[in-house]
């Protein structure tokens, strides 16, 4: 099974019937997979070729000045660094898909930084040393915008897939209140032998927090989707992209409450890739990825919208503010 790749442009830039028609693609292929792939979404091939550059050069840092901007492992939103192992995917899918008691003993073979918006105050970033990367702080704030604008279209294409009134959904993530996060994932090389212990993997399976998860990731592979034809969880299809300006993009937990589960978010995990030669002597090959969360601003409402809720059904999900939800959540992750 593929995942559908979809030209975004017919969207942004097409006629009437175009944009209907990728709109209803776009829906398609979200509530059959949870995932879809995107090309044309509106950030120029060199900019993601620097996007990766930067994220090198970043973990490329001496230790010390990484962690200097560490976050502290609580449930306020993510900032900063986090070194290997300091966040646990697997006790954020609740199901029992991993047979496994306890999944405290559980720890994801990954590092990353995490950059909010630039207009959020009551949670400011924290950047390395301009004088140890110059440059990096700027490009992130610009290509941040980018990903909005992107989240925005996507936003309203399922607008129009769904029948509902412009805005439905896109007022709920706002420029100026945002609350979305930018990702930068670095999978350091491993001993593929560590794997088989089963107490450590890139990522355990998943799902996102946000609204929807936009992402670039290099020529090492290994994100995988749920295959929905099996029972949940049991089985996993890899993402096939060998572009890393192919977006990958995924609905996430806080779309399925808006829409009353009528869009659910896609169950995801980052394996061993399969292809040989990405194991070479027993080592897993370093990875690079670079997700962009965009969330519901912090006092939106994110339980079941009325536009979603169909006259012979009941509203799935409770009101709360996105940061309620938001923190819920994140206290199992850390």
């Amino acid at each position: 099974m593929t995942l559908p790749c979809l030209d975004l442009s017919l969207f942004t830039q097409g006629n009437t019937k175009q944009r209907q028609e990728l709109a209803s693609q776009l829906l398609a292929s979200l509530t059959d997979h949870g995932f879809v792939k995107l090309i044309k979404h509106g950030i120029p091939d060199r900019k993601v070729h620097e996007l990766f550059k930067w994220s090198e050069a970043f973990f490329a840092l001496p230790p010390q000045e990484k962690l200097a901007i560490a976050h502290l492992n609580t449930s306020e939103p993510q900032r900063g660094f986090s070194c290997v192992g300091a966040e646990n995917t697997a006790r954020l899918y609740r199901k029992g898909v991993l047979n496994i008691s306890n999944v405290e003993d559980l720890r994801d073979c990954r590092e990353h930084m995490d950059i909010g918006p630039l207009t959020d105050r009551s949670f400011p970033n924290r950047w390395p040393s301009e004088d140890k990367i110059p440059g990096f702080r700027a490009f992130m704030e610009d290509i941040f915008s980018d990903f909005e604008a992107v989240a925005n279209a996507i936003m309203a294409a399922l607008e129009t897939a769904f029948s509902v009134p412009t805005g439905t959904l896109n007022r709920l993530i706002t420029h100026s209140a945002s609350a979305s996060e930018l990702r930068l994932n670095h999978y350091p090389e491993m001993d593929a032998t560590e794997l088989k212990t089963g107490h450590i993997n890139r990522t355990y399976p998943h799902f996102d927090l946000g609204v929807i998860s936009l992402l670039f990731q290099n020529h090492v592979s290994g994100l995988e989707f749920e295959d929905r034809t099996f029972p949940s969880g049991e089985k996993f299809l890899k993402v096939e992209s060998n572009d890393p300006c192919e977006m990958i993009v995924n609905v996430s937990e806080t779309l399925q409450r808006l829409t009353n589960g009528r869009l659910r978010a896609g169950l995801h995990r980052v394996g061993v890739p399969q292809d040989s030669e990405m194991i070479a002597q027993g080592l897993l090959k370093e990875r690079f990825s670079v997700p962009f969360f965009c969330k519901a601003d912090r006092n939106a409402t994110v339980g079941s919208l009325k536009e979603f809720v169909r006259p012979e059904e009941k509203a799935i999900y409770e009101d709360m503010s996105a940061i309620q939800f938001h923190q819920s959540r994140l206290k199992s992750a850390y």
